[in-house]
């Protein structure tokens, strides 16, 4: 089952929170795997890396 997710109000469906979810775990894999990119985005970089894992970590905990 995928985790309901809300923007500005808005229930996503599940097919839009599934998209979400695999848009936000292949940038994180982008960041991870390919250094010259993480270090091209800079601080910017690291903050929306440290989000995202928050962010993935709320969904995957509502998910469960």
């Amino acid at each position: 089952m995928e985790a309901t997710i809300t923007i500005d109000g808005h229930p996503l469906t599940e097919g839009q929170s599934m998209a979400v979810r695999v848009a936000i775990t292949a940038f994180l894999m982008e960041l991870k795997n390919d250094k010259q990119f993480a270090d091209s985005l800079g601080l910017i970089g690291i903050a929306d890396q440290a989000r995202l894992t928050e962010v993935m970590h709320i969904i995957l905990h509502k998910a469960t």
